[in-house]
């Protein structure tokens, strides 16, 4: 379909010796033809599995975000959020402890816009499937979706919904047997235009990575981090370092790991149990040390606190929470 296409796949494909990376204008190019499907589908394969291969560098993955929002759904932008987390992980080992966080941040009166894809096959549990259990009902299209962040304090849109072209690339897992550039991508896209964005990866460096590409978007502050299973919920069995980006530089903070240990695995993943939980009808240990420090998180990026103070404030927004309705209600 374009022959002007190969040229980008002979850029990033032509061995150690004559390969290079891509520009930042290049790779927006290149990807909005992606995006566009004015590619053939063996050029878009080749594409995505030579980048993962080597993997992408910062100014690709500037240039692709360049191409994303040049084509998302513009309307998304319109929406008044205060802060824009990435829910693209899924969880296998633990409960999606962070979105009782979130939940609290809804109560408190700030606004969040939540967004992320599923991946068919993985045997993982999303922010969708969770989301409806906790109050929070699904939409399907942003004008219900705004109307849900009016009367809510949060509301959630899949990728289909926000990005079709790129939610139809995470979708290729089941043909590539691997992941892409799509998912780094979802949860740098910030399609709310919020001036928050949060970002939880799980590979060692990504967080840095995401620092070095954030740097080149000023008009929001950034916070990314090492969550658990790459969604973004600290785990305080472990120190989190967070990537705190705000005005192109970025600062390192270390959370400090608990003294208690390391909870076991969930048997079951049951949703009732972040319920009870959130009535205080319900001991879980790994939610002990994961629901408040991700608020911590959360409350250093948007309050600009240093962690003893967002700390403070996190367990007392935890303490103030309405027990008696569903976290999102």
């Amino acid at each position: 379909m374009s022959a002007a296409f190969s040229d980008f796949i002979k850029i990033i494909g032509k061995g150690k010796k004559g390969s290079r990376s891509l520009t930042r204008k290049e790779a927006c190019t290149a990807m909005k033809m992606v995006l566009n499907q004015q590619v053939t589908g063996e050029q878009r394969g080749a594409f995505l599995m030579l980048l993962r291969t080597r993997e992408e560098t910062p100014d690709e993955i500037c240039g692709f975000l360049d191409a994303c929002r040049a084509v998302e759904n513009q309307a998304i932008a319109a929406l008044p959020a205060t802060i824009d987390i990435g829910c693209y992980a899924g969880k296998r080992r633990q409960l999606p402890w962070y979105l009782l966080a979130v939940a609290c941040l809804a109560q408190a009166g700030i606004p969040v816009f939540l967004h992320g894809a599923h991946e068919p096959g993985s045997g993982r549990l999303y922010a969708s499937q969770v989301l409806p259990e906790l109050g929070l009902t699904a939409v399907g299209n942003v004008a219900q979706a705004a109307s849900q962040l009016e009367q809510r304090g949060a509301t959630y849109l899949d990728l289909s919904l926000v990005l079709p072209a790129l939610n139809d690339i995470i979708k290729l897992r089941e043909v590539f047997g691997l992941r892409s550039c799509a998912n780094t991508l979802g949860r740098l896209l910030n399609p709310s235009a919020a001036p928050y964005s949060v970002q939880g990866v799980f590979h060692t460096h990504l967080d840095d990575k995401h620092g070095r590409v954030n740097e080149q978007f000023d008009d929001y502050d950034s916070l990314c981090f090492r969550g658990d299973g790459g969604d973004p919920e600290v785990n305080s069995e472990r120190e989190t370092t967070l990537f705190i980006t705000r005005a192109g530089a970025t600062a390192e903070v270390t959370l400090p790991a608990t003294k208690y240990g390391w909870a076991m695995k969930d048997k079951a993943l049951a949703v009732a149990d972040m319920l009870g939980y959130w009535r205080g009808e319900l001991a879980h240990k790994y939610a002990d040390n994961s629901v408040v420090p991700t608020l911590t998180s959360y409350l250093m990026l948007i309050r600009q606190l240093d962690y003893t103070t967002a700390a403070a404030q996190a367990r007392q927004l935890w303490q103030q929470r309405d027990k008696a309705r569903l976290p999102f209600a």
